[in-house]
């Protein structure tokens, strides 16, 4: 394995760590992030919402992990932190969790330009 391979799989590692965590967290304890739904937000429970949220985390995370359609799951990536982050800055202002959310969203880019492709399911 040379060092792009390294940097690579690292890349998606972490990534993947970050998403399937946060989203097997959302769908095991909803309550916990019910308070990071908008108010503004109406037109479903947010407890529901939160576990939709998890899903969807968690279903990019493992394609990230796996490397299945690399290419469209970091730009799932992409868009997930930046509604997270829209959402926290509308809520709570510019806060230390945000930083933390931009780094990831960084990642997220970073493996979206990243055309290494290895250990993948596929070469998309």
């Amino acid at each position: 394995m040379d060092n792009d391979e390294k940097r690579h799989l690292l890349t998606r590692i972490s990534l993947a760590v970050i998403l399937v965590g946060f989203g097997a967290w959302e769908i095991i304890q909803p309550r916990y992030w019910v308070g990071f739904v908008p108010p503004q937000i109406t037109f479903a429970s947010p407890t529901l919402l939160v576990m939709l949220h998890g899903t969807v985390m968690l279903v990019v995370g493992l394609a990230v992990l796996t490397g299945f359609y690399l290419r469209i799951a970091a730009v799932l990536s992409v868009l997930i932190m930046i509604e997270v982050i829209a959402g926290l800055l509308i809520e709570s202002g510019f806060t230390d969790l945000i930083i933390r959310d931009i780094v990831v969203l960084l990642l997220a880019v970073a493996l979206f330009y990243d055309h290494k492709r290895y250990m993948t399911l596929n070469k998309k």
